[in-house]
């Protein structure tokens, strides 16, 4: 499956990915450009935005520009939008985290509506994160916090692997749910039949 690297602008990256050969495309926000790539020695594909961010900044030649002024969208839907008509489906999302709370809560919004469509993964400094499938496993995780956070009613939640394991639950998200969770085995797993679930796995 095509894969892109995509940085969004939040809270600049700490570790960026360095095995950048599994990424047919690396695109950016226009601010996540302006505020923290340029300091890398990454040359993203495309910058794609409405380009309020920039600020005149000089942008290497060999980058594709893609002015996307629709103000109906945030940066990072335009940017999914653009990549997946080249045919991405996968994608590495850093800077979705960090700065603005309500930032952080628009880039969820919009990963809450594709999630079914594309397969989406959140970095930051802290975890990553990603909608759960209705089958869900995790590999080499034993003693890493883990948070599952619902974000619609989640039912007949069954999680395995788990110091708190759950069998049969619901959980939303003004009631149950499963916080800074534990693993107790290498591989546990995930299964619900109804609902919209994040999972966080911490990397501290």
């Amino acid at each position: 499956m095509a894969k892109a690297l995509l940085f969004v602008n939040g809270e600049p990256p700490k570790n960026y990915p360095t095995d950048l050969s599994q990424y047919q495309y690396i695109a950016c926000t226009d601010g996540a450009y302006h505020n923290y790539l340029t300091q890398t020695d990454i040359t993203p594909n495309f910058i794609i935005g409405d380009f309020d961010s920039l600020q005149n900044q000089p942008i290497d030649n060999r980058i594709d520009i893609i002015h996307t002024p629709d103000q109906s969208k945030t940066d990072f839907e335009k940017a999914l939008l653009f990549l997946a008509n080249k045919g991405i489906h996968q994608f590495d999302i850093y800077g979705a985290n960090g700065h603005a709370s309500d930032h952080f809560l628009g880039n969820i919004s919009v990963a809450m509506r594709y999630y079914h469509i594309f397969e989406l993964r959140f970095y930051d400094n802290y975890c990553d994160f990603f909608f759960a499938k209705k089958f869900t496993t995790l590999n080499h995780v034993k003693d890493k916090t883990i948070s599952l956070i619902p974000l619609s009613e989640v039912k007949h939640l069954t999680i395995t692997g788990f110091k708190y394991p759950l069998t049969n639950e619901t959980i939303n998200f003004n009631g149950l749910i499963s916080l800074r969770n534990q693993a107790i085995d290498d591989l546990v797993t995930i299964s619900f039949e109804q609902g919209d679930l994040l999972v966080f796995i911490s990397t501290l």
